[in-house]
């Protein structure tokens, strides 16, 4: 796949892993998924990860990584902003753990890069990253060399979220993993989200789950970005959710990012019904001169400042 993308919020993808499985309701329409399932017949590259059937583009399930794809950044000199795994999950289950290590020590080395991982697994992601207690093992002697290390300057953890339940289920794991910035992709955004509590710094306190008891401090959210969903099957997108989450960040002094509005963005509702959607040429929503001018808004970590309790 080319490193070259649209993704307004990074430079570039690289993809050394391929294949995924649906884990909730913002996988339902998934692009990756799409494109993986064209590129699926025999001797293309995404053969055997995908199908593609008049019921609809499938994962299979298969997940695997591309040892010809682990070196791609090594050979970038130009400083990018890569988000990695664009059409899979780095966390995913079937992956091994030896496998995710290979991918970390390509960041690790390719220093001039700054990488940003997302994923619908935040358990497994704070498994991997985290030191753990006397009661859990490492996997190796490599995975215990990396948990040493973490974490690591160049990369970025984040998670996706698509509405409260899986904003409640997901931020908080993503708090108690080591980085150097957490960022949430709130796209597509299917309802909306209070984003408050993790905004600012905190302090979280885990109930004597699997990764110990105790207080675990956490210096809040770096930035949150926010889309609609757009293809043939997009779902409806209130922009009044885009505005809340702006006043949030505002807020909080925490970035804030605005990707695209999708394809059937609306102002809010009147009575009981839906406003009519906004008139947008670009059928993703993500030209941002046709937006209104409050929803401008593309921030990165260490851009927004604090707008004080107004």
């Amino acid at each position: 796949m080319s490193t070259k993308t649209s993704i307004q919020w990074c430079d570039a993808t690289w993809n050394p892993v391929r294949g995924c499985s649906r884990v909730s309701e913002g996988c339902r329409n998934c692009y990756a998924e799409g494109i993986a399932a064209r590129f699926s017949n025999p001797g293309a590259p995404f053969h055997l990860f995908a199908d593609r059937k008049r019921s609809g583009s499938k994962w299979t399930g298969r997940v695997e990584l591309i040892p010809a794809k682990l070196e791609e950044p090594l050979h970038w000199r130009e400083p990018r902003r890569i988000f990695v795994n664009s059409m899979s999950d780095l966390f995913h289950e079937n992956l091994p753990i030896s496998d995710i290590l290979r991918v970390f020590e390509t960041m690790a080395a390719a220093k001039q890069h700054t990488f940003q991982i997302l994923t619908k697994r935040p358990a497994r992601m704070r498994y991997c990253l985290s030191y753990p207690d006397d009661r859990l093992v490492c996997e190796s002697a490599e995975h215990h060399r990396l948990l040493c290390t973490m974490p690591l300057p160049n990369v970025w953890m984040g998670v996706s979220v698509e509405d409260q339940k899986t904003a409640d289920e997901r931020i908080p794991l993503l708090l108690r993993t080591p980085a150097v910035v957490r960022f949430v992709s709130y796209e597509p955004a299917l309802g909306p989200v209070d984003f408050t509590r993790w905004l600012s710094p905190c302090t979280y306190y885990c109930d004597h789950d699997e990764w110990g008891g105790g207080h675990r401090p956490s210096s809040g959210l770096d930035q949150v970005i926010v889309g609609g969903e757009s293809g043939n099957s997009a779902r409806p997108f209130d922009i009044t959710w885009a505005r809340n989450v702006i006043r949030q960040c505002k807020h909080a002094g925490c970035a804030c990012f605005v990707k695209q509005l999708g394809k059937h963005p609306y102002p809010g509702r009147l009575g009981n019904g839906r406003m009519p959607d906004l008139a947008l040429r670009d059928g993703h929503g993500g030209e941002m001169t046709e937006w209104p001018e409050d929803l401008q808004v593309r921030e990165f970590p260490g851009s927004a400042v604090a707008r004080g309790t107004a």
